[in-house]
């Protein structure tokens, strides 16, 4: 699949990623979803909890605690519920899974070559992580790539245009599972490639999956056109339980 010239922060995009240079045909596959990256869920809705504030007088030593408890209670409340903590995901991701397609890939570390062009896994079964960018679940748009097919056959991202926005994808990291949800998918020739979009920054975690697409072009051994699945970290809602009922 090959991706566009290398951006001032090392994006590349993928009209220089080498890797559509595949021999097969194309996949098919309808665009859905508004093919531009979703914003990431408010912070505030998305780690929703409360909090309780304690203030010690220093002279007398009394503790007020205030916070929400039974309605019309405004002194000596019981404490709100602490908040669910959540880890933030540590270590570079080692596998891939994607539930709706059956994928279930380790992740090879991908870099640039001397070109400026991402070199595209070695192994047409196993995705590979762009290293020099974000890490899924870390912010800012993580991309992982992989070949659609090869001489033998079906490749690791061979279904990935069966995707449909609200489809689950999984990365793993040293901390566990990292959740994201498909907010859409888009087409584009690799001379119109939306770099700015894949590669430009994001006020969350997000996600890009990359491979080849279109009609293949046995002239040149190339495909003429890219696939981009946009993703956001599908971040859990912790609802206190005075908001439960």
């Amino acid at each position: 699949m090959t991706a566009g010239p290398i951006r001032p922060a090392a994006a590349p995009s993928l009209a220089s990623l080498a890797l559509c240079a595949l021999l097969g045909a194309g996949v098919g596959g309808t665009v859905t979803g508004d093919g531009r990256p979703a914003s990431t869920p408010d912070s505030t809705a998305a780690t929703t909890a409360t909090t309780a504030t304690t203030m010690t007088t220093g002279t007398t030593g009394t503790t007020a605690t205030t916070g929400i408890g039974p309605p019309g209670c405004q002194v000596g409340c019981p404490p709100a519920p602490a908040r669910t903590a959540v880890r933030s995901p540590t270590g570079p991701p080692t596998r891939i899974r994607i539930p709706r397609i059956r994928i279930d890939s380790t992740l090879a570390r991908l870099r640039l070559d001397r070109t400026g062009r991402l070199a595209a896994p070695t192994d047409f079964a196993e995705a590979g992580w762009y290293a020099g960018g974000a890490a899924p679940g870390d912010v800012g748009p993580a991309v992982i790539a992989g070949h659609v097919d090869s001489e033998a056959g079906p490749a690791v991202f061979h279904r990935l245009s069966e995707l449909r926005p609200g489809d689950r994808i999984e990365v793993r990291r040293n901390t566990g599972w990292v959740p994201f949800r498909v907010t859409g998918l888009s087409r584009h020739a690799k001379d119109d490639f939306p770099t700015a979009a894949v590669y430009g920054p994001t006020p969350g975690a997000e996600l890009r999956l990359i491979t080849c697409d279109g009609v293949f072009h046995r002239p040149t051994g190339h495909y003429l056109d890219n696939l981009v699945v946009f993703a956001v970290a599908d971040v859990p809602v912790v609802i206190p339980s005075s908001a439960a009922g």
